[in-house]
């Protein structure tokens, strides 16, 4: 199974530890965020990865190289702008498997990702996201699913940054949200037609509303919490959960 991990941003929220080093690789125990998700992925066999990465890439290869020695294997796509999220995956297109998942590369899930991706072969659909239950309420649900766990709503809430412009998701009215988008998931190579090229493209924005409307984004819940490094607080908590 393959990995897309997307690496890119600059991570201006948990400055000035970000200053010289990429969010992903911020020293967590002795060695870098990104590590302990290579770790778990390689051990639900998911060894070939790439790493979308951008601002200060070149800390990511002097840590990983090609993967040899942790085991995996590891290519490189450059966003030398920012393109969004679909935008990383859109030139990562070369390296893509028919079926492959996506990662934040600063949140952290241990799921059996096996059994993820077995649920999404049997839903057939073009993607599917990994949906916390908010067994433990750590953040506002923004996933609302049907009966048949396909999504029918996506509300995220925070701003997506564009550039140096923020731009809003719009949040329907009226529906019940009880899960929250975990940052795992997976895709059909057919996901990379519908984003243009050299354009900003965001999943939250652009794509899985498109993808919902034609109902091919599916759901898997797991109870399994995430954890995110979005603010200094949650990066405390990371360091006391993957001691």
């Amino acid at each position: 199974m393959q990995a897309v991990i997307l690496a890119g941003g600059a991570g201006t929220r948990l400055r000035p530890l970000t200053l010289s080093t990429p969010k992903p690789m911020i020293d967590i125990n002795g060695r870098p965020f990104l590590s302990y998700i290579v770790d778990v992925l390689k051990r639900y066999g998911i060894t070939e990865l790439v790493f979308c990465i951008g601002y200060l890439s070149e800390k990511f290869k002097e840590y990983f190289g090609d993967g040899s020695k942790f085991g995996v294997n590891i290519k490189y796509t450059f966003e030398k702008e920012f393109f969004g999220t679909a935008g990383a995956i859109k030139l990562a297109e070369e390296h893509l498997k028919n079926d492959f998942f996506v990662l934040n590369g600063d949140t952290y899930l241990d799921v059996d990702y096996k059994k993820v991706y077995d649920a999404f072969k049997k839903a057939n659909t073009l993607g599917l996201m990994v949906v916390y239950d908010n067994a433990e309420n750590i953040a506002e649900e923004n996933i609302a699913i049907d009966d048949k766990g396909i999504i029918i709503s996506y509300g995220k809430k925070e701003t997506l940054k564009k550039g140096d412009k923020l731009v809003k998701v719009k949040v329907p009215k009226g529906i019940k949200f009880k899960y929250i988008d975990s940052g795992v998931y997976v895709f059909k190579r057919e996901i990379v037609n519908m984003i243009k090229d050299n354009e900003f493209v965001s999943l939250e924005g652009d794509i899985y509303p498109d993808l919902i409307r034609k109902k091919q984004l599916m759901s898997y819940a797991t109870s399994n919490r995430y954890y995110d490094l979005g603010t200094p607080e949650r990066l405390e908590l990371i360091r006391t959960v993957l001691k």
